[in-house]
């Protein structure tokens, strides 16, 4: 490079352009360029600070439902327990009261029994005594003539009036 270029009056344009074209970016830059870049960057921040704010509800809620799973499980288990204990408890319920009624079944079949024997001794008592009643009355017939039977009237007169007496 030249000096006498250094003193041409285009190269000097040139360099004052130069500097004022520079001048004219370092304004810009420092007058909107940083403001945007600033809120540019401000914005990207707060995307970022939402991102792990989100980020933590999320994990949050994760451990939540989590934990709402294990409590779902321990409930689950408890109800399972509680049910089988009530199934259990139905079942010898139950079982008691289908006893009770069969005792009060046996009971009650064993009553009819007891009744039935009752008035088949009883008929068998007054057939056994019809029959005798109608034996006595053929033997009597048989056995006691008209003067066996005036013999038994007077003698029954008699044990009557010494009763009487």
């Amino acid at each position: 490079m030249n000096v006498a270029n250094l003193t041409d009056p285009v190269f000097i344009a040139k360099v004052i352009d130069f500097i004022v074209f520079v001048s004219a970016i370092i304004w810009l830059w420092n007058r909107y360029g940083v403001k945007m870049l600033v809120a540019h960057q401000e914005a990207q921040n707060k995307i970022v600070a939402d991102a792990q704010a989100h980020r933590a509800q999320r994990e949050a809620a994760v451990t939540a439902a989590q934990g709402a799973i294990q409590q779902a499980k321990v409930d689950a288990v408890r109800m399972v327990q509680v049910g089988q204990a009530q199934a259990a408890k139905l079942i010898a319920d139950e079982r008691v009261e289908a006893q009770e009624h069969a005792q009060r079944i046996l009971d009650h079949a064993s009553g009819e029994l007891e009744r039935e024997r009752y008035r088949v001794r009883r008929e068998l008592l007054e057939e056994t005594v019809e029959q005798a009643h109608t034996q006595a009355q053929e033997l009597a017939k048989r056995i006691i003539d008209p003067s066996k039977q005036d013999i038994l009237v007077d003698r029954l007169i008699a044990d009557l009036e010494r009763t009487r007496a």
